[in-house]
């Protein structure tokens, strides 16, 4: 499988109470999803093989 060059982003804790995790959308994902501040997305996720995921970003329609 070729390797696909990707942004790079730091996770940190969304709140005290929460294991949640938040990190940035890369700029570039932004311009070429369109995405929008108040856009949903949905998050699709693969394993792949041990220690690596697939993550796949849909965004959603808007109502």
């Amino acid at each position: 499988m070729a390797r696909i060059k990707g942004d790079r982003t730091k996770l940190v804790s969304a709140g005290i109470k929460t294991d949640s995790l938040r990190t940035t959308v890369p700029s570039s994902i932004v311009r070429q999803m369109k995405l929008n501040a108040g856009d949903q997305v949905e998050w699709q996720i693969e394993s792949l093989n041990p220690g690596k995921i697939k993550v796949s970003i849909v965004r959603l329609e808007r109502k």
